[in-house]
């Protein structure tokens, strides 16, 4: 049920419509107009999108006690029949339903504060105090927000070098890599880079993928590729110690 008053215009008794409603049913205006009110009301007791279920033009003639309005109604496109007991108010939202109700309200408050210069003036006051109020909040957060993002970005420092993590993880990670070669490389870069490209919240992570992504080793077979794949790195490597060993080996026998 949307509520318990309906939106009527002033002019509604001079409307074109409500004359061609005169000629079909023979009446007088007034009792046209109550005849919409009832219609109108029935659609606002029954109805929350302006359709009507189960009533067929007749069913709301015998509610409302006026034989053939309905279908004057349609005539003149203020009410629609799909002939399957549904009825439909084309102009629901302008008269029922709670958005004509609110429209309504808002209109009547702009009324009652013309009337009422004081009461403006303390609205005035009250809705500025609030706009303010808000302003000053977005504000601050997004203060507070630029410190906290500032306070996490920083740059690496120029005298920065792998710690004993960092190192332990280049070595499991990749083996093929010389740890001191790698950190070198990851220093000079970051601090080469100019800007807020060069500022990182984790510099860690960025040492992590920077070795994961590194491409190239000195701990390689000569003539050989690197390979990219870690269990192909730690098989090169084991490699390259055998072929010491022998070497050794074969040196120690011929001395």
């Amino acid at each position: 049920m949307a509520g318990d008053w309906i939106k009527m215009r002033c002019e509604l008794q001079t409307h074109p419509k409500i004359v061609r409603i005169l000629s079909a049913t023979k009446s007088d205006k007034f009792r046209a107009i109550g005849g919409l009110h009832a219609v109108w009301s029935v659609f606002d007791q029954h109805s929350e999108d302006g359709v009507l279920f189960g009533y067929t033009p007749e069913t709301l003639d015998h509610v409302i006690g006026w034989g053939g309005f309905a279908d004057a109604m349609i005539k003149v496109g203020w009410l629609s029949y799909d002939g399957a007991e549904t009825l439909t108010l084309p102009e629901f939202a302008d008269h029922n339903g709670q958005s004509a109700k609110r429209r309504g309200e808002d209109q009547k408050r702009k009324r009652d504060s013309r009337k009422s210069p004081q009461s403006v003036r303390n609205l005035s006051a009250e809705e500025t105090d609030t706009d303010g109020t808000r302003e000053e909040k977005r504000r601050e957060e997004k203060k507070e927000e630029k410190k906290k993002s500032s306070a996490r970005a920083t740059r690496l420092p120029a005298d920065w070098e792998p710690d004993a993590g960092q190192i332990a993880f280049c070595q499991t990670e990749r083996p093929d890599l010389v740890p001191f070669d790698v950190g070198c490389r990851f220093r000079d870069y970051w601090i080469g880079k100019a800007g807020k490209d060069g500022a990182k919240l984790d510099w860690s992570a960025t040492w992590r993928n920077w070795v994961r992504n590194e491409r190239q080793g000195p701990n390689r077979v000569v003539g050989q590729v690197l390979p990219m794949n870690k269990q192909e790195a730690l098989e090169a490597r084991n490699r390259q110690i055998a072929l010491q060993v022998s070497e050794d080996f074969m040196r120690e026998a011929g001395a």
